[in-house]
């Protein structure tokens, strides 16, 4: 009940916030209708929750142009955990590791009169003195472009990929921030080889200078190294109108059917959802966007179940695995409230929804809280900051809930020309609210990167 009355009460401050701005200009109508006859432009207004929800290619609440760099850095890692265990039956814990990691990236984005192309890239190689099996090559491309086919048309183009083996740092934190994000691994118990990849495809028909239309479609997969944990293999399609009411004001209704099918593990699930969206922007600088909904969730799978004790004599074990077929009806909710300053922007957003796991805990509710702040100042410094909270119930499967607090924080320090030094810390609190599995991580990299440009290097 607490969850519900916090969704509604956000979705009511919002409302009520659109509404005490000064009112529209006398001209606004006008123009709008010059805008339909003319059809000169595409729709401008406060972002749509039901379209796509990533901020790639900005930082510090601008877009960023294109920028090259190169890094080295020292590393030192706490908590790594393989999928393994020791001779008493226990989970492997590696503990405290120090490394060196070079990278390169790219980090921008380009708009041209019809196009605009947005790319975030980063790779690494790392090499840890004393924990080989955690050495290897890291990946993470996220690249979207837009291309206005007609003067009411617009393809969007995404694709995200990528392979990593730390639970911990990195892009860990983007599958909150964006919860479109099926195949990114945001909750992996394990430090292990994980493998994704997400393509998605849409098409915004402006059939008026008030209404549009959105329709799309994307698949999704996720393979993991160890043959102990399920991969993904998944789609969604969906479709969502948008109706502008004002010039800071809109309205939206969707509905996705997604679909996940489980790799490795008996199981898959449907999931329908229907929301109603409604997006303001407060001001220039503050945009606030909402939606809330149902979705029916059909999910099929495994689960452990007591026997009777006569039963459990006879064939001495307490317990059997049957499969469970279960339908069940859940809310929907997402909020983003996003404030841009001049050098810097700051974004907070709550979700709760259906999540196709961490290939340990298969279909489940998530709640999630997130919390970004990026700076970019005019001379030499960069800041990234962003912390978030989210946990998982399964829906059907026997297992605790799990819990997961993780936060970070990056700068870079312009110090002669094209030299930067950065640090990055990032810190992970998990646990499936078992005894034997709590878990502290910790990360740390320290080093020098490498990128021609005037202003300081944004990359966190």
């Amino acid at each position: 009940m607490r969850t519900q009355y916090i969704c509604i009460a956000t979705f009511l401050a919002g409302v009520a916030l659109g509404q005490v701005q000064k009112p529209d200009n006398p001209t606004t109508t006008d123009l709008l209708q010059q805008q339909d006859q003319q059809q000169s432009q595409t729709y401008q207004g406060p972002s749509i929750l039901s379209r796509d929800k990533s901020l790639i290619g900005e930082r510090g609440g601008k877009l960023l142009d294109f920028r090259f760099y190169g890094e080295v850095t020292g590393i030192y890692d706490s908590g790594l955990t393989p999928l393994s265990t020791d001779s008493q039956g226990n989970l492997v814990n590696v503990g405290g590791t120090y490394g060196e990691e070079i990278g390169f990236g790219v980090i921008g984005t380009r708009q041209w009169r019809r196009d605009k192309l947005s790319v975030e890239y980063k790779g690494s190689y790392r090499n840890y003195s004393n924990a080989d099996r955690f050495s290897g090559t890291d990946q993470f491309l996220n690249l979207a472009y837009s291309h206005l086919l007609s003067r009411r048309l617009t393809l969007d183009l995404k694709e995200t990929l990528g392979t990593t083996s730390l639970a911990n740092g990195a892009f860990s934190y983007v599958p909150l921030t964006n919860t479109d994000l099926f195949a990114v691994p945001a909750n992996e118990l394990f430090d292990q080889r994980t493998n994704y990849l997400q393509s998605r495809v849409d098409l915004t028909w402006q059939h008026t200078a008030r209404l549009s239309f959105g329709f799309g479609g994307e698949g999704f997969v996720v393979r993991r190294s160890s043959f102990a944990l399920a991969g993904l293999n998944g789609y969604a399609a969906r479709a969502n109108a948008a109706y502008r009411l004002t010039r800071r004001q809109t309205v939206s209704a969707s509905y996705v059917h997604t679909y996940f099918d489980f790799q490795r593990a008996f199981g898959d699930a449907r999931v329908d959802t229907a929301t109603l969206g409604y997006s303001v922007g407060l001001t220039r600088k503050w945009d606030f966007a909402s939606q809330a909904g149902g979705s029916r969730v059909e999910s099929l799978g495994l689960t452990q179940v007591a026997l009777d004790p006569a039963i459990a004599a006879i064939l001495g074990q307490g317990v059997s695995v049957v499969t469970f077929h279960r339908t069940v009806f859940l809310p929907t909710f997402e909020a983003r409230l996003i404030r841009r300053f001049d050098r810097s922007a700051l974004t907070v957003g709550y979700s709760s929804g259906v999540s196709p796991g961490d290939g340990v805990y298969l279909t489940s509710r998530q709640n999630a809280g997130t919390a970004q702040y990026s700076y970019s100042g005019y001379r030499r410094l960069t800041i990234g900051l962003n912390a978030s909270y989210n946990n998982l119930s399964t829906l059907g499967q026997s297992l605790g809930k799990y819990t997961n607090l993780q936060g970070g924080t990056g700068i870079t320090y312009k110090l002669v020309r094209d030299t930067h030094i950065q640090f990055r810390y990032d810190y992970r609190h998990y646990t499936t609210q078992n005894s034997f599995y709590k878990k502290d991580s910790n990360r740390i990299s320290l080093g020098l990167a490498f990128s021609p440009g005037e202003t300081p290097l944004a990359i966190w």
